[in-house]
């Protein structure tokens, strides 16, 4: 089961509540895929968009704690400039174990930009189902370059298990 969601407005509209939704079915029980959120051997593994791969990540998986992601990308961006590297940071809002996940999100590409991801699980035929809502984003473009990033992270969670 797949089901994206992102919400187009007309560019005459406000950009205001700009969100995009991923569902995914994972193989695997809740605690997995919470755990795979939260712990930074874990999220190692499979949080790297595109070509990027993970240098640090720090998390502190509690209300008020924080994360903080660093990537770097051996390529160059649709332009030809050099991609670099990419650092995302945040707090996390709720925490609720094996159920929802909230968190907001820096991304240092949209500065001035604090959106907000909130990951729910459930327990469907087969495993967990997750929904990811991203929203808050400044702007239509911001949310069609994370729903870019995060198509193809999520995938990697769910390969994850499927290997496992």
């Amino acid at each position: 089961m797949a089901t994206t969601v992102v919400d187009l407005k007309p560019k005459s509209e406000p950009q205001e509540n700009l969100k995009l939704e991923i569902t995914r079915v994972i193989k695997a029980s809740r605690q997995r895929v919470f755990d795979a959120w939260t712990r930074p051997e874990t999220i190692r593994q499979w949080f790297r968009p595109d070509t990027f791969t993970m240098v640090e990540a720090g998390i502190d998986a509690r209300v008020g704690g924080e994360y903080r992601f660093a990537m770097d990308q051996p390529c160059v961006n649709d332009d030809g400039t050099q991609a670099g590297s990419g650092l995302v940071t945040g707090r996390y809002v709720k925490v609720d174990p094996y159920d929802v996940l909230t968190f907001t999100w820096n991304n240092g590409r949209f500065v001035g930009e604090e959106s907000l991801v909130t990951i729910e699980l459930r327990d469907v035929a087969g495993g967990t189902e997750m929904k990811l809502t991203h929203e808050r984003f400044l702007t239509a473009d911001s949310r069609d370059r994370h729903y870019k990033g995060w198509s193809s992270v999520v995938p990697k969670l769910v390969e994850l298990f499927e290997n496992a």
